[in-house]
C-alpha cells in the first residue's frame, strides 16, 4: 500500500470515528488483522450505555467473555452468528449480520440488543439498538394478559360458588311459607355467605391491583399493636363462633412502612389462621424484631402444599367450619410483601398447625 492510499485510509478512518461518535447508538469499529478480530474504536454511546472500555475488550474474543459470561449461552451467541455470517457470504457475496442477545452490561445489568454487523473488506462496523425496553414491555403484556386468565379463573370459581347458593337460599325462602326460626336460620346462613362473598371481593380487588401495579407506596409509622386489634376485632364473631382463644403479644417498635398494605396482609394471615384452625383452638399474633407472625394449631399443611403456595400456584380449600377458601389469598399478600421490601416463609405440618410470618 502506497504512503497516500494509507494517508486515506487513516483519514477514512478519523471520518468514520467522527460520525459514530455523533450515533445515537454504540457501535464498535474492529479490524481483522492476521486472522485476529482487534477492536480499534468505541464511540462514545458504547462507553455510556454498555460501559467497557477499549482497554478492558481489545479483541471479539475478549467482547464475548465480558457480553456473555455464562459459556452456554456464549457459545450458542457465537455459533448463530457464525452461521447467520457464513450464509450471508454464500447468497449475497457481502457480510451483512443482524441477531438479538442479551449482553451484560459492564455494571452488571442485562439487556436486550439487536446487534448488527457489516463487513467491508477487512472492517467490521457494529452497532447495538436496544431492545430492552420493547422485550420488557412485551413481558408485561405477556404478565398482564397471565392475570387477566387468572382474574377470570377467580371469578368463574371462587366468586360464583357463595352467589349460587345466595340464590338459592333466597329461592327457598321466597317459595315457602317460613316459620320463623326456619328464616333465622336461612337468614344466618345468608349472613355468612354475604361476609364469603365481601371477603373474597375484598381480596381479589387487592389482588389485581397489586398484579397491574396500581398501589402507590406510602411509608408511615404504624402501631402494630392496634392495627391488629383492629382487625381482630372485625372478625371478632368468625372466631368467637368456633371458640378459638386468640393471643397476641408485640414489642413496643414501630413499624415504618405502608399502612395500607400491611393491614391487608395482616388481615390475610389472621383470616386463613381463623378459617383453618378448629373449634376451641388457639391462634398466637405477635411482632418481635420487625417480624409479624401468626400462628395455629389447625389442619396445617404438607411440604407439597407449602412449596405450591409459595410457587405463586392458587390453591383453594375449605375451612374447618366449611369456610370459603380464597386461593389467591396467599399470593396477595406474597405480591403486596414485594412491594414494601418485605417477604412471607411458611412453617407448617399436618394436623399440627401453621406458623406464617412477615419479615420486614
Amino acid at each position: 500500500m502506497t504512503t497516500e492510499n494509507k494517508n486515506e485510509l487513516q483519514i477514512s478512518r478519523f471520518e468514520l470515528h467522527k460520525v459514530a461518535d455523533f450515533l445515537p447508538y454504540p457501535f464498535i469499529i474492529a479490524e481483522v488483522i492476521n486472522g485476529i478480530h482487534y477492536n480499534t474504536f468505541l464511540n462514545e454511546k458504547f462507553s455510556e450505555e454498555i460501559g467497557y472500555t477499549l482497554e478492558e475488550i481489545p479483541t471479539i474474543e475478549a467482547w464475548y467473555n465480558y457480553a456473555y459470561p455464562d459459556h452456554t449461552y456464549r457459545d450458542g451467541v457465537i455459533r448463530a452468528w457464525d452461521e447467520e455470517e457464513e450464509g450471508n457470504s454464500k447468497q449475497e457475496g457481502k457480510v451483512f449480520v443482524r441477531k438479538k442477545s442479551l449482553v451484560t452490561c459492564k455494571n452488571g445489568m442485562k439487556k436486550w440488543y439487536q446487534i448488527k454487523a457489516s463487513v467491508i473488506d477487512k472492517l467490521h462496523v457494529v452497532s447495538f439498538v436496544d431492545l430492552d425496553k420493547e422485550i420488557t414491555l412485551q413481558e408485561k403484556l405477556k404478565n398482564i394478559n397471565s392475570n387477566n386468565d387468572r382474574m377470570l379463573s377467580v371469578l368463574g370459581h371462587d366468586l360464583r360458588a357463595p352467589l349460587i347458593n345466595l340464590r338459592e337460599i333466597s329461592s327457598m325462602a321466597l317459595d315457602y311459607d317460613l316459620s320463623q326460626d326456619d328464616f333465622n336460620i336461612f337468614a344466618e346462613r345468608i349472613n355468612k355467605q354475604t361476609a364469603s362473598v365481601l371477603d373474597m371481593l375484598d381480596t381479589t380487588l387487592n389482588w389485581s391491583r397489586a398484579n397491574f401495579n396500581a398501589i402507590t407506596i406510602s411509608k408511615v409509622n404504624i402501631d402494630i399493636e392496634n392495627n391488629i386489634q383492629e382487625i381482630l376485632n372485625i372478625y371478632r364473631n368468625d372466631y368467637e363462633a368456633k371458640n378459638i382463644i386468640v393471643k397476641t403479644s408485640f414489642d413496643k417498635a414501630k413499624l415504618k412502612s405502608d399502612s395500607e398494605i400491611v393491614t391487608i396482609i395482616a388481615r390475610n394471615m389472621i383470616t386463613n389462621s381463623i378459617k383453618f384452625t378448629p373449634q376451641n383452638g388457639e391462634i398466637n399474633i405477635g411482632f418481635d424484631n420487625n417480624v409479624l407472625t401468626v400462628s395455629d394449631n389447625g389442619v396445617g399443611m404438607s411440604e407439597t402444599m407449602i412449596n405450591s403456595i409459595l410457587n405463586h400456584q392458587y390453591i383453594s380449600n375449605r375451612g374447618t367450619n366449611n369456610e370459603i377458601g380464597m386461593g389467591i389469598g396467599m399470593q396477595l399478600i406474597q405480591n403486596l410483601a414485594e412491594k414494601i421490601n418485605a417477604y412471607i416463609t411458611i412453617q407448617s405440618q399436618p394436623q399440627k398447625g401453621t406458623l406464617v410470618s412477615l419479615h420486614f
